[in-house]
């Protein structure tokens, strides 16, 4: 059976949804499902608020519900089998100009941490003209990503050819192998990419730094029934983050048990450090509002929307502020918060 296109499928699921949400009504023993993509070298930060049961600290009960992809991810927040996700806005925006009821309530990566990988025979960016790019779906993140770099730099991203390689393991093995020029993956490749000699063609920190790429997005019903929980949540992400950035080797012990690779692996520290030293935390919290409004107007660009989503309405403030409140506000680390 054909797989329906990840909006549609998406928009279907609200009219079948039901009732009843993933959040059990009950006050103290109410659950939230917690939507996450499947971590990767990452996972040390991503992870650490569940490893050291900080979501309990908070007083909520949380479980994590892990996701291969967008195309689980979103589809299961608005069929009501998750209460909130961490995901790219751009998927978010979609679902929302068919009609689902979505806020924007935190966020704990909003940095990019996507890169374009090639061959040492693609001099730069605006020569990828003609090139062949590993991407995923079409409408995906790796991508759109790719897309909106070729053109900042002036590429016309038609002239490009997208081959959807799978995931992000596969996409750089895909350049590795030579089936592909280019492949448009994390970064946490670039210690296996100087063994392998491939190059970081372009960070896209650096060419669209106003991309985003994670959101804390939830339900309006997930709010109005467990609005406390919520808080409690976001309080545990942000100090979880915190504390993976203040504690490098537990945070990179436990990226490698996530991955089951040794701690020495040095894609596990070459991803810390990215991480640590790039910019891409928020060590607040805070929502990325200018950087998906970014998005809103690049979907129009790439004729995925005719006129951009209304950002400010989507976005609620409150329960990351309520959170932060708890833990105490700290400097702000995030590349794009003064941009």
């Amino acid at each position: 059976m054909k797989r329906l296109p990840l909006v549609a499928a998406a928009v279907a699921l609200l009219s079948i949804a039901g009732c009843g949400g993933a959040a059990d009504s009950g006050g103290e023993t109410t659950t939230i499902k917690y939507g996450i993509y499947e971590p990767g070298a990452d996972a040390g930060y991503l992870l650490m608020a569940e490893e050291k049961d900080l979501f309990a600290k908070h007083k909520v009960k949380v479980e994590v519900v892990r996701f291969k992809s967008v195309q689980q991810a979103f589809p299961a927040l608005l069929a009501k089998q998750v209460d909130i996700v961490q995901g790219n806005p751009s998927e978010a925006l979609l679902a929302t100009e068919k009609g689902a009821k979505l806020k924007f309530v935190g966020s704990t990566m909003p940095g990019q941490n996507y890169g374009l990988y090639a061959k040492p025979g693609v001099a730069d960016l605006s020569k990828m003209s003609g090139a062949t790019l590993a991407v995923s779906t079409p409408t995906g993140l790796p991508a759109v990503v790719a897309k909106a770099m070729l053109l900042q730099s002036g590429v016309d991203p038609s002239k490009v050819k997208l081959v959807n390689a799978g995931g992000s393991p596969d996409r750089y093995k895909s350049v590795v192998s030579g089936r592909v020029q280019a492949a448009s993956a994390p970064l946490d490749y670039t210690a296996q990419a100087e063994r392998d000699g491939i190059k970081v063609l372009a960070r896209a920190k650096d060419v669209v730094p106003d991309f985003p790429r994670y959101a804390l997005i939830t339900r309006e019903d997930v709010l109005k029934a467990n609005g406390d929980q919520i808080t409690g949540l976001i309080a545990g992400l942000v100090e979880g983050i915190r504390y993976a950035d203040e504690n490098p080797e537990e945070a990179k012990a436990l990226a490698a048990k996530t991955l089951k690779l040794q701690p020495s692996d040095p894609m596990i520290a070459a991803t810390y450090k990215e991480f640590h030293e790039g910019g891409y935390l928020a060590l607040n919290g805070e929502i990325p509002v200018k950087q998906i409004k970014y998005l809103a107007d690049l979907q129009v660009k790439f004729g995925l929307v005719d006129s951009p989503v209304a950002v400010d309405p989507l976005v609620d403030d409150t329960y990351r502020q309520k959170a932060v409140a708890k833990l105490g506000e700290v400097p702000s680390s995030y590349y794009g918060a003064a941009k």
